[in-house]
């Protein structure tokens, strides 16, 4: 995105379909930009040249610019253990592998990609959380930073940003957990992807008590000014848990928040992840425009 733009929107491409070009039609009818994730069953990262091709030749046959390379670099990667190691991630989802030096080298195909597909933006996680350990937050966040330093260094010299995004499968999945992470870095490269439904439903995770005492409100104002990018998806509690509904269906109060938002909205990007049934992401897609008349 150009430096001063305002707030944009965007949609995960695989929330509409693996099938890349099905995704961008549909796409269409609602935003101008698309962030890629997945495709063709397969996770961006891993798209061989003759496939990023299509990729291109599809984004311009379909006039769509892409928010962001969803990658998943730096998920499964270990940061005290080695990947063998690391739990297993979902069947369902497809995810990058390997030691830390892998995922660095992966890192410089994504910003070749980047460049192909018009975009500044990478987003990576903060480490699988090692079952067996018992973190110490204070010690994590400093070999996590050392971790990341080259990643990071790399990002600022090919000029993108790496969006670092709270995850309740990482070490961090908090907002203001990643935001802590992002400052003790220091980096104007590294900037937080705020997942509002994975800070929501955290709650039943064990981390420090300190990072839950906030509210979504809250942690906003309080990490809003390293938040480059959102991803939007509700939940609702329920007695055993967290549920996915259609997005404003939940009880994550997305009115309030997009107010806020859009005071401060320059340089930003609002991408829907529903993470819900096809006819959950059509009534996503509905309440979220519904919801940016009312308030505006």
């Amino acid at each position: 995105m150009v430096k001063g733009e305002p707030l944009n929107t965007s949609i995960i491409s695989d929330q509409l379909s693996m099938d890349f070009e099905k995704a961008l039609a549909e796409a269409k009818n609602h935003f101008e930009y698309v962030e890629i994730h997945s495709l063709w069953n397969k996770t961006v990262e891993d798209l061989d040249d003759a496939e990023a091709r299509e990729v291109e030749r599809l984004l311009k046959k379909y006039s769509m610019k892409v928010s962001c390379l969803s990658t998943t670099l730096f998920l499964m990667c270990p940061l005290y253990t080695d990947a063998d190691s690391l739990e297993k991630f979902s069947e369902k989802f497809a995810v990058f592998t390997g030691e830390l030096r892998d995922h660095l080298e992966m890192l410089g195909k994504c910003i070749d990609l980047a460049n192909r597909f018009g975009t500044d933006l990478i987003r990576i996680f903060p480490f699988r959380l090692e079952k067996q350990a018992d973190p110490d937050y204070g010690m994590v966040m400093k070999d996590m930073a050392a971790k990341l330093e080259g990643a990071v260094s790399v990002a600022e010299s090919s000029e993108k940003y790496l969006i670092i995004e709270n995850c309740p499968h990482s070490y961090l999945p908090r907002g203001n957990m990643t935001y802590e992470l992002v400052k003790i870095m220091g980096r104007d490269s590294l900037m937080l992807l705020y997942d509002v439904g994975n800070s929501f439903r955290s709650g039943y995770l064990c981390f420090p008590e300190k990072y839950k005492r906030a509210g979504i409100e809250q942690e906003y104002t309080m990490i809003k000014d390293r938040v480059r990018y959102f991803h939007f998806k509700d939940y609702r509690k329920t007695a055993g848990g967290y549920e996915h509904t259609p997005l404003c269906d939940g009880d994550v109060d997305y009115f309030r928040l997009y107010s806020l938002i859009k005071k401060d909205a320059r340089e930003k990007c609002i991408s829907l992840e529903p993470e819900v049934d096809e006819e959950g992401v059509t009534q996503s897609i509905e309440n979220f425009f519904l919801m940016q008349t009312r308030i505006e």
